[in-house]
């Protein structure tokens, strides 16, 4: 509505039509510039990049805001400092960006300046946006976000005219990007592809901007943003799973900014777990239902409760999400005193060692010097040490050990339960697609045929580097099926009496995610189809990208290699 946009159309480095760089245009065209004709519309590729923080347009190129251009010599730099602007560009792919209104040279439209037909320049114009975006549009907010992505997107898709759309949102931008892609993909059907966007890619994004504030601020900030702005829709997920387009959501658990709980991957994997699709609040902070509180408080044993199984149960229920969360923190709780009695007991003869290492009865280095010394830690304290020391090391395939998520609550352990059963079979596909092209090469000298190419098989949970080192300092989070053999021989000799129905429960509800993740419902088939729109419910969650570069950092070269082997599946141009 009378609004203006500044575009920045950065063409690919590797394009064959020449004459093309010539003819990308501001998405307002001045005198003198004419639009793209049909003909010259073709072949083209495109990345809408929506900005981080709504930020400057420019900070994508490589450009700082205060240091000039920092992404330097691209021929000479590490490819994992390279800006995104030099990542698609560099794949075929042109790139634009854009401010939001409010930001640069950016701003909303109305009937009050309706007459503008160019964009005012100097002090008198600057300060007429300030006061117009302020006090009368009231941009930036969520709506206008959204907005924004969708006229640009629509305007490159009518007007410029693409064969691949790539909209690309990073942290808040997430939540336009994701707006766009459901405004431009609705009402497309199962039958195919949606014509106008090939891939939404959600980089380190949210589930809704009030789960971020309660994390970073206080719980009382999610009430106070909805009674601050009660026309704001910040729900990302709800967009995020009604595009219906291939789609990628990316996320790193480390997050220092977007906790984990409050992350788009999390809302996500709540929603389909748990509430049969529903966003409506997720992410926020949950109190436990008051027998758990209770329970905590008092270091009460926790009752005898059935856990969910498989084929039978399909999804967990609430009920059994929140006793496996008490269940673990009863673990972490009891075993972290035990450590706590323990170096105690210690503290006369030996200083500052590291009991979490001395513990794991898996190495005869470590545990030497423990048997030597701590004569008096009962049995049943070592065991409860040792387990504590394999359960809180738990992969959860999504970026994030179980003991970590414990110790933030109840709700952040539900998060990590609920991740792994909608998103570890994203991991497991990958692990397994390196095992059998790995088996595949041995195959072949060897006459073989490969067996078990549909199903996951327990070393693929494995995501431990090659060569790693069991005993060195880093301690990798340890697989799945290991935790459970150790837990299972824990159960069987009953060590720890005084926590038997907790460890049993952790232990069924661990053999469930597994029967789970290795059944012909999560083949690896099947996993593909999270590369093809959402024509179900099965795949409306999209492909999971496990990151490890913190908020708004670059990504690692090979978090890029992955990324864009990810965009040539989803957009057909590399076999899935």
């Amino acid at each position: 509505g009378n609004g203006k946009l500044d575009v920045i159309v950065i063409p690919s480095l590797v394009s064959s039509d020449s004459e093309s760089h010539q003819l990308q245009i501001p998405l307002s065209p001045r005198d003198g510039r004419s639009p793209l004709k049909t003909a010259e519309k073709s072949g083209r590729k495109a990345v809408l990049y929506c900005n981080p923080n709504a930020g400057l347009s420019e900070v994508a190129t490589g450009m700082g805001l205060t240091s000039g251009n920092i992404d330097g010599n691209a021929e000479s730099r590490d490819p994992s400092h390279r800006s995104w602007t030099s990542y698609y560009t560099e794949h075929g792919y042109d790139i634009y960006l854009f401010n939001y209104a409010g930001y640069g040279r950016s701003y909303g439209g109305s009937s009050w300046n309706e007459s503008s037909t160019e964009f005012a320049p100097g002090f008198v114009g600057a300060m007429k946006r300030i006061i117009f975006n302020t006090f009368i549009g009231f941009t930036p907010s969520s709506e206008s976000l959204k907005a924004d992505a969708t006229a640009v997107a629509n305007h490159i898709v009518e007007n410029i005219g693409v064969d691949q759309l790539i909209i690309h949102g990073e942290s808040i931008g997430g939540m336009g990007a994701a707006g766009a892609a459901r405004a431009l993909t609705a009402g497309s059907t199962a039958a195919g592809r949606s014509s106008h966007v090939s891939l939404l890619v959600c980089d380190r994004t949210f589930c809704n901007l009030n789960a971020v504030a309660q994390r970073l601020v206080g719980s009382w900030t999610g009430n106070a943003i909805n009674l601050l702005t009660p026309t704001w829709s910040t729900d990302v997920a709800h967009d995020f799973l009604a595009a219906k387009c291939p789609k990628v959501v990316a996320n790193d658990a480390s997050d220092e900014i977007i906790h984990d709980h409050s992350s788009l991957k999390s809302g996500i994997s709540f929603a389909k777990e748990l509430t049969k699709g529903a966003t409506t609040d997720v992410g926020w902070m949950i109190k436990p239902p008051l027998q758990y509180r209770i329970a905590d408080l008092t270091s009460q044993a926790l009752p005898t409760k059935n856990p969910p199984t498989w084929p039978a149960d399909k999804h967990i229920s609430f009920d059994e999400s929140f006793h496996f969360a008490a269940c673990a923190r009863r673990l972490g709780k009891l075993a972290t005193a035990a450590k706590r009695q323990a170096a105690e007991s210690l503290s006369d003869g030996e200083e500052g060692i590291e009991l979490s290492y001395l513990s794991d009865d898996s190495s005869n280095k470590s545990t030497r010097g423990v048997n030597a010394q701590a004569n008096n830690t009962s049995s049943s304290s070592s065991a409860l040490i040792q387990m504590w020391t394999k359960l809180s090391c738990c992969d959860g395939l999504c970026g994030a050990p179980l003991g970590s998520n414990v110790k933030e609550g109840m709700d952040v352990t539900i998060s990590w339960l609920t991740s792994v059963l909608i998103f570890g079979s994203h991991v497991l596909a990958e692990n397994a697609e390196k095992r059998l092209k790995k088996n595949r090469s041995t195959n072949t000298s060897s006459g073989l045929t490969d067996v078990d190419s549909d199903t996951f098989l327990i070393e693929d949970f494995d995501s431990r580097p090659d060569g790693y080192n069991e005993y060195a300092l880093i301690t990798h989070a340890i697989p799945i099926p290991e935790v459970l053999s150790f837990l299972e021989d824990l159960v069987a000799e009953n060590r720890i009496p005084e926590v038997e129905n907790e460890l049993k429960y952790v232990n069924a509800c661990l053999t469930y995610v597994v029967k789970r993740l290795t059944s012909k419902e999560n083949g690896i088939s099947v996993t593909k189809r999270r590369f093809k729109p959402n024509d179900s419910e099965d795949n409306s969650a999209g492909c999971f990208l496990n990151l490890h570069c913190g908020h708004n950092n670059h990504y690692s070269t090979e978090e890029r290699d992955r990324l864009m082997k990810l965009i040539r599946k989803c957009c057909d141009c590399e076999p899935v």
